[in-house]
């Protein structure tokens, strides 16, 4: 069970967390936006990097009493969040992608504004659920499923990504075979009047992460 608090932003909804906690060093994902770096340092928490694989698993081992933080990328990670939870009692999970899914992990966090809320919650484990009603609202969910859906039908033959279809993500992200086919595709949909963004800042061209930044294509699921 889960107990929910209201911030304005995710990155205050983490701070929440982190002081909670009283956590002084977590380990991260280098493919990770760099605020939360920033919001790690600002509390006192080390930050220690950690790889992913092609399907966004960490490529290492933790300890047991390591405090963890996962991004549920794009919000299609809920197995990636499930295998993790199982094995690691201190994982922090980063919801900022995945507003409507279910609170998981030691504690979570979401970040309303992406998906067009005022508010960001973090989720404590441990105490009575208390959730938003905005979590709920059958109305929005049904519509992010059904253009999400649409997004899958239409780009998933040049998908390189295994998308789970019963995700509510942020946005549709498109992994294609080359950095000229990902920006043929950014042109196509900036004349459709879709604003696209690089996720997140340039990694080394070694990292196997790179292909993410270079060729994931990241489509709005709202119009």
């Amino acid at each position: 069970m889960y107990n929910s608090f209201k911030f304005d932003l995710g990155r205050n909804a983490l701070r929440y967390i982190i002081q909670t906690y009283s956590i002084k060093e977590m380990k991260i994902p280098y493919y990770l936006c760099n605020v939360v770096r920033h919001t790690l340092v600002e509390e006192g928490c080390k930050p220690i990097f950690y790889h992913i694989d092609d399907k966004f698993y960490p490529v290492c081992s933790f300890n047991q009493d390591d405090y963890i933080l996962y991004p549920n990328y794009w919000g299609v990670c809920r197995e990636n969040v499930e295998k993790l939870i199982k094995k690691y009692p201190n994982m922090i999970i980063d919801n900022a992608h995945a507003y409507y899914d279910s609170p998981s992990g030691l504690a979570c966090f979401n970040a309303g504004h992406k998906f067009g809320f005022k508010d960001s919650y973090a989720f404590i484990s441990g105490a009575a659920e208390n959730l938003s009603e905005e979590i709920f609202n059958k109305e929005l969910l049904n519509a992010r499923k059904t253009k999400f859906l649409e997004l899958h039908k239409k780009y998933k033959k040049i998908n390189l990504l295994d998308i789970d279809e019963n995700s509510l993500p942020f946005c549709y992200p498109c992994l294609v075979d080359t950095i000229g086919n990902a920006d043929r595709l950014v042109q196509e949909l900036k004349k459709e009047e879709k604003i696209i963004y690089r996720y997140w800042n340039p990694l080394p061209t070694d990292f196997n992460e790179y292909k993410f930044y270079s060729r994931l294509v990241p489509i709005p699921i709202t119009d």
